[in-house]
C-alpha cells in the first residue's frame, strides 16, 4: 500500500476524532495509559509460531450515559517471532460499560492506523482491529486489564487475521 494512501488514512481517522474532543468537558473525561503483553498468532508470514512483545498506549473515554461511557484510544504495538518484527500505531472509537456496583469494566474498540511487518523486507499495511476486553480495579487508580482480545486485518497481505490476546496495567488520571 502506498505511504501516501496509509497517511490519508491516519489522517482521516484524527479527523473523525476531533469532535469527541472538542465538544466535551474535563469534568466527564477519564483519561487512562496503559502497557500489556501481547502474544499475537503469526498469519503474516510464512513461519509457524507468535509474535510476542508490549502493547502501550492511552484512552479518554470523554462522553457518558449512565454506565456507558464514549471515547478514544491510541496505541503502539512491537512484536517480534524470531527473526521477524511486526509494529503498529492505532487509533480509534473505545465504548465502555461501568457497572459502579461492580469494580470492573468492559469496553470494545474499532482501531485504525498502520501496521508494518520486517521479515527481510519491510511492508507497510493499512490495518484494523477490533477489540473487546475486561478490566478489574485493584486500587483506586489502577486497573488490572485482565484480558483483551484483538482481531487484526491488514491491507493488501493475503494472509489472514491474526488474534491477539493481551494482559496488562491501566493506569487511571485524575
Amino acid at each position: 500500500m502506498a505511504l501516501k494512501t496509509v497517511r490519508r488514512l491516519f489522517s482521516t481517522l484524527c479527523i473523525a476524532s476531533l469532535p469527541l474532543l472538542a465538544y466535551s468537558t474535563a469534568a466527564q473525561a477519564q483519561t487512562g495509559i496503559y502497557a500489556q503483553f501481547t502474544g499475537q498468532s503469526n498469519d503474516l508470514n510464512s513461519s509457524s509460531g507468535w509474535f510476542w512483545g508490549a502493547t502501550f498506549g492511552f484512552y479518554q473515554d470523554r462522553h457518558s450515559v449512565g454506565p456507558v461511557h464514549l471515547g478514544v484510544d491510541f496505541r503502539g504495538a512491537i512484536l517480534k517471532h524470531d527473526q521477524a518484527q511486526f509494529d503498529s500505531g492505532l487509533g480509534g472509537l473505545r465504548l465502555t460499560v461501568v457497572p459502579h456496583v461492580v469494580p470492573f469494566k468492559i469496553y470494545a474498540e474499532a482501531l485504525g492506523g498502520v501496521g508494518i511487518v520486517s521479515n527481510g523486507p519491510t511492508n507497510t499495511h493499512a490495518q484494523y482491529q477490533v477489540n473487546g476486553g475486561l478490566e478489574y480495579t485493584i486500587l483506586p487508580r489502577i486497573d488490572w486489564r485482565v484480558a483483551e482480545i484483538a482481531y487484526n486485518g491488514y491491507s493488501g497481505t493475503g494472509t489472514g487475521n491474526p488474534v491477539g490476546l493481551s494482559s496488562g496495567l491501566v493506569f487511571r488520571l485524575p
